[in-house]
Formats: structure tokens, C-alpha cells, sequence
């Protein structure tokens, strides 16, 4: 009775490990079946012996025996059973062993796939991090190599659907466990989403600094020097500066820092309270804060282009040129030029440049 509840016992496993163990110990069963058979034999060669003793002396068997609640028709029909559960035990095992051989070969396929992936997306994380503070090359420099990564990740992407594929493959087979990679589908798909992100946020900061840039007239050499300062004091190479870091760094710059003014700054340069610096907050700052000192320059850059290359500018010049009451400040203002190259009427607008920025009175 034993055996057959045991060759028809209902199993459940996960893993290779665990049918083979079953299918261990059906072998140990199966090789019990001789011996079994042997005890068998003897019980029917009794009964045989019996029956034989009972014809020669004419005794009539009750066909009752008061020691045992088996007849050998049940010890037979029992054996039969038996005979018919072992391989049918045997073809149910296999093809156990087959499913679980199977989920091992998803499983291997899936971890092969992602232990590559899962460090692939971190490595781009990272580059794409050094990328957006490398104080070497241009703005125009950084915007291509990010946009090759860009496309290098776009690219990517059937590497991420395969794996999909494949993990659509383990939930059908109800895999529920994978002891071949740390990786699961969800941690590829929050990494990549953030790759995603990162790439296009690193983009648009990129092409912010560009347009803060032109806008504010600061060289790419100034762009570069606040970078050098800011990755020299981002400890933790990451792109973000800690308020202490921040400090640091601004008095390096020789800014003369109370409680209250560093507050007032860290308002402007965290407005949402993060707790950081970012690099992209600090070159906005830095732009604001250096923009009065090339105000000078950029004026005497703007007169030239208006005076079409020549070292002086004429009225007629800045009225056509200029909106009135801007053109009659600047005339009222500018002393005549005196220069070699000058003309009838030629004012000074290099000078007048200089002292603008220069003098309170003008």
C-alpha cells in the first residue's frame, strides 16, 4: 500500500535539484522490486503448498484466513498495480525532468543576457556623467559626444526588447526565482528608464550652457575654468556639489561668505531645496555673478559691430542704428574722437564704453 500511495504521489518542484532527487529515490525503490518479487514468489508457493496439503487430505478450505486480512488474489492484483505505476512514476518523472531542464536553459539564457545589460547601462550612466563635467573640448564637443551615446542607446534597445522576450518566456513558465543573476526584468527597466533620462537631461543641460553661453558673452576658456572649480571641489564625482563643497569653492574664489549671504545664495543656486549643488546651477550663478565685469567689452564689442569695424562711430550711425532716446544718450555722452582714421563728427565710443562701467557719473 506504501509503494503505490508513493509511485502515485503528487509533486511540486523548482529546479533540477529537486526532481533528481526524486527521481533518486525512485531508482533505490526500483531497485527493491527484486527482492519484493522473490518474498512474493515464496508467499505464492505457501499458498500453493497449502492448497496441494488440503487436496491430498480432503480438506475443505474456508477460504478464510485468520491471520492475514490479504489473499493471494489481492497480493497479486496489488503486485499488478504496481508493475503498471512504476513506469508510468518513470515517464512522469522524465518528463518533469524535461520541464525543469528547460526552465533552467530560460533561466541561464535570461541571466546571460542581463548580467551583460544591467553593468552595460550602469557603465553609460556613469560615462555620460563624466561626459557632462569633462573640462576638455567645447560645449559643441560634449553636445556631439553625447549625442553619439544617445544613438548608442537608441541602438541598444533590441537588446532590452530581447530580454523582454525572454522574461515573457519565465512567467509563462511560471519561473519564479533565477539564482544565475542578481538582475530581475523590473531592475533592467527602471536602469534603462533612467539611462533614458539621464541622456536627455544631460542634453538639455548641455544645450543650456550653450545658450547661457552666447547669451551672456562668457568664453568657452571662463566655461572651462568654472568647470575645473567645480569638479575640483565635487567630492564625490558626481555632478553635484554639497553645500560645504559649494562653500569651499566660492571662497576659493575669494568671495567673503557670512551665514546670511551663503543662505542668500544657496536660495539662488537650490531653489528647491535639494541639498545640492547641481553643475548646470553653479555655471548660472557664476554667469550672473561675472556678467557686470565683460559688460564693459561687450558694449565696445557691440559699438564696433554698429560702427561697422571702424574705431570710431558717427551720429548718423547711432540713429540709424539705435531706438532715439538711446542714440541721444549715447551722442549727449561720447566725446569726439580723435584719431587719425576719424572723420567730421567721429565720437569715441571706446571711451565712452569704459567710463560707462567705470564712472558713477555716466
Amino acid at each position: 500500500m506504501g509503494a503505490m500511495e508513493d509511485l502515485q504521489d503528487m509533486f511540486i518542484v523548482h529546479s533540477i535539484e529537486e526532481i533528481q532527487s526524486l527521481i533518486t529515490a525512485h531508482e533505490q525503490f526500483k531497485a527493491t522490486l527484486p527482492e519484493a518479487d522473490k518474498e512474493r514468489m515464496a508467499i505464492l508457493g505457501i499458498q500453493n503448498e497449502i492448497t496441494k496439503i488440503a487436496q491430498t487430505y480432503g480438506i475443505k478450505l474456508s477460504g478464510i484466513n485468520p491471520y492475514t486480512n490479504l489473499s493471494a488474489p489481492e497480493i497479486a492484483g496489488k503486485w499488478d498495480k504496481v508493475k503498471t505505476l512504476v513506469p508510468h512514476r518513470d515517464q512522469t518523472l522524465q518528463e518533469e525532468l524535461a520541464r525543469q531542464q528547460a526552465n533552467e536553459r530560460l533561466r541561464r539564457q535570461f541571466a546571460a543576457q542581463a548580467n551583460v545589460i544591467g553593468p552595460w547601462i550602469q557603465t553609460k550612466m556613469e560615462e555620460i556623467g563624466h561626459i557632462s563635467i569633462d573640462i576638455t573640448g567645447s560645449l559643441e564637443d560634449q553636445m556631439n559626444h553625447l549625442k553619439q551615446y544617445e544613438q548608442n542607446i537608441i541602438n541598444y534597445k533590441s537588446n532590452i526588447d530581447k530580454l523582454e522576450g525572454d522574461h515573457q518566456l519565465i512567467q509563462e513558465a511560471l519561473i519564479f526565482d533565477n539564482k544565475h543573476t542578481s538582475y530581475t526584468m523590473e531592475h533592467i527597466r527602471v536602469g534603462w528608464e533612467q539611462l533614458l533620462t539621464t541622456i536627455a537631461r544631460t542634453i538639455n543641460e548641455v544645450e543650456n550652457q550653450i545658450l547661457t553661453r552666447d547669451a551672456k558673452g562668457i568664453s568657452q576658456e571662463q566655461l572651462n575654468e568654472f568647470r575645473a572649480s567645480f569638479n575640483h571641489f565635487d567630492r564625490k564625482r558626481n555632478g553635484k556639489m554639497e553645500p560645504d563643497d559649494f562653500r569651499a569653492c566660492l571662497i576659493s574664489m575669494g568671495y567673503d561668505l557670512g551665514e546670511v549671504e551663503f543662505a542668500r545664495i544657496m536660495t539662488l543656486v537650490d531653489p528647491n531645496n535639494t541639498g545640492v549643488v547641481t553643475f548646470q546651477a553653479f555655471i548660472d550663478f557664476m554667469t550672473r555673478e561675472t556678467a557686470e565685469t565683460d559688460t564693459a567689452e561687450q558694449v565696445m564689442a557691440s559699438f564696433k559691430i554698429l560702427a561697422s569695424d571702424k574705431n570710431y562711430i558717427t551720429v548718423e550711425e547711432l540713429r540709424r542704428e539705435l531706438p532715439p532716446e538711446q542714440a541721444e544718450y549715447c551722442i549727449s555722452r561720447m566725446t569726439t574722437y580723435t584719431g587719425a582714421d576719424g572723420v567730421s563728427g567721429a565720437l569715441d565710443y571706446i571711451s565712452f564704453s569704459s567710463a560707462l562701467y567705470g564712472e558713477s557719473d555716466l
